[in-house]
């Protein structure tokens, strides 16, 4: 009876430490997932809907997964890891590959998204929304309410402006903060209306002014971009009010936002308690801050022997280790770096009792 009872125990346990090792997902299944944004996002989309030559599908990119997979890292990124805490084994597609499977979910970024961008260079936040609207019959309108849209959009905003306009003032400053927002806080409601989207997974812009390719072209020093790092810091402010205020009038919206700036600096700053050896600088590239070049076939590009003690691996784009620690806390960090709830938590809030015509 003694060993009935310790057996009892044992599979006790093990069902329990099963089933939180897994979302609590309010329909049993994993959620879909879709994602939007720019080239920190993006999983192939760029060689799809451009002939051009896409570096992400040359080597060192892929190199820590052994292959070049139109990701711009070493392996894997956010969504990647976020896919596979939320219980999807295999990662979403490229939306444009015509080959793709589409029934856990799909990516719309793409390398160069903005939020004020046109079509004849890539696919604005805007247009990729639509493209989502387009494509929403795909999926049912209880797979599109549970889905996890997540959403990284704006870089490409902050860094074309202060090219065009390095002399702006504050005034001119917070006026192109304000032009984003508005266009982000409308491109968010298309979503919500018209794809049916009810939860939100939005990481807000990291210190720009901090890349090492800012630091490289614009010869900084060991100083970040103070211009860009005001418009980036007045855009994250202003972006966690935008999200509170959609939940006002619209009860059925979550949202996750995660302080991807925060995180980054303190990686920036304190590069010994995460593992970092460099964060200043590429891993893969060439210039003051090895920032530029990396995956050109005709630049001679250094690449680093351990990308995992490096904070970025090309000028711009973060390395898979730092991807993975940006994930996982995301997924299930505390209210001090993803407010008001983590995606674990929005996966297990329920939207099915809303009305049908409101999905």
């Amino acid at each position: 009876m003694a060993k009935n009872r310790n057996l009892i125990f044992f599979i006790g346990v093990l069902v329990s430490l099963t089933l939180v090792s897994f979302p609590a997902n309010v329909s049993g299944e994993p959620p879909l997932l879709f994602t939007f944004g720019d080239s920190s996002y993006d999983v192939g989309n760029t060689k799809f809907f451009s002939s051009e030559f896409d570096r992400a599908t040359t080597w060192p990119y892929g190199d820590s997964v052994d292959d070049p997979t139109g990701r711009w890292c070493d392996g894997n990124i956010v969504p990647d890891f976020v896919g596979r805490l939320i219980g999807n084994h295999e990662p979403v597609p490229p939306v444009l590959d015509p080959k793709a499977d589409l029934s856990h979910g799909a990516s719309f970024a793409i390398a160069g998204a903005s939020v004020l961008g046109s079509q004849s260079v890539t696919m604005s936040f805007g247009q990729q929304i639509s493209k989502f609207v387009e494509l929403r019959k795909k999926w049912s309108d209880k797979e599109r309410a549970e889905a996890i849209y997540m959403i990284y959009i704006g870089a490409d905003d902050y860094l074309n402006f202060a090219k065009s306009h390095p002399t702006a003032n504050l005034v001119e400053q917070v006026a192109h903060v304000a032009n984003v927002l508005q266009k982000v806080s409308r491109d968010l409601m298309s979503l919500y209306k018209s794809g049916g989207a009810r939860k939100f997974a939005v990481q807000n812009l990291g210190p720009l002014g901090c890349l090492p390719i800012v630091r490289q072209e614009f010869e900084t020093g060991e100083s970040c971009m103070e211009m860009v790092n005001f418009m980036v810091t007045t855009h994250n402010e202003r972006l966690s009010r935008v999200l509170f205020a959609m939940t006002v009038p619209y009860r059925s919206l979550r949202y996750s936002l995660f302080d991807l700036n925060g995180e980054i600096l303190r990686r920036i700053n304190e590069p010994s308690h995460y593992g970092y050896t460099d964060t200043t600088t590429s891993c893969c590239g060439t210039g003051s801050r090895n920032a530029y070049g990396c995956g050109y076939t005709n630049i001679h590009s250094y690449l680093c022997s351990y990308q995992k003690s490096f904070l970025f691996f090309d000028g711009r784009h973060t390395t898979e280790k730092t991807n993975e620690d940006i994930a996982n806390l995301f997924y299930s960090g505390d209210k001090h770096v993803v407010s008001p709830i983590n995606i674990k938590d929005l996966v297990g809030k329920s939207v099915t009792n809303l009305p049908v015509q409101e999905v």
